[in-house]
């Protein structure tokens, strides 16, 4: 009686257990579901911030100023020039290149990049950057800037809402 009693109350609690561990386990499957839609909702609030420092692979980067260009060898065609500070916080050395990034359009239609004097260098550890990323507008902003680092696969977004006009009609409004 008393072997019954026992082997009642231990299964009374290994079914308990079970069930209080299923519950954790399905919660962990949810939170995973869910997981990239809650990252993803951050980063489509901060992406706003043009000028902020974002880290991808260790390395802090920022676009400064977004400048449209006169295309040099296509009349009416512009060039998107993306001013770009990178800082590498890690004690190895690492790669920054702006043929890592891809711009996108409103229509999400993605620009090719300007064969210009576009950033790309090894960074020291502890030391910054500044270059720039070129690339032919075509239809209209905002425009959609994501770096992904080729070793690690861990990207960033900005979103450039604003677009500073240097081309010689802008001049000539002013």
């Amino acid at each position: 009686m008393f072997i019954t009693r026992r082997f009642r109350s231990i299964s009374i609690s290994i079914l308990a257990l079970s069930l209080f561990l299923t519950g954790c386990t399905s919660a962990e499957k949810d939170e995973q579901k869910d997981g990239p839609k809650v990252i993803q909702k951050q980063k489509d609030s901060s992406a706003k911030d043009e000028g902020q420092e974002k880290d991808v692979s260790g390395v802090g980067i920022q676009i400064e100023k977004a400048m449209q260009l006169e295309h040099p060898e296509k009349k009416g065609k512009k060039v998107l020039q993306l001013q770009l500070k990178a800082t590498n916080k890690t004690a190895e050395e690492r790669h920054v290149d702006a043929f890592e990034m891809s711009v996108w359009n409103q229509e999400n239609k993605k620009l090719s990049i300007y064969p210009g004097d576009n950033l790309g260098t090894k960074l020291a550890p502890g030391k910054s950057v500044k270059g720039n990323g070129y690339y032919v507008i075509e239809g209209k902003g905002p425009f959609k800037v994501q770096y992904e680092n080729t070793d690690t696969k861990e990207k960033q977004e900005w979103t450039i809402n604003k677009v500073t006009d240097m081309t010689a009609e802008a001049t000539e409004k002013k």
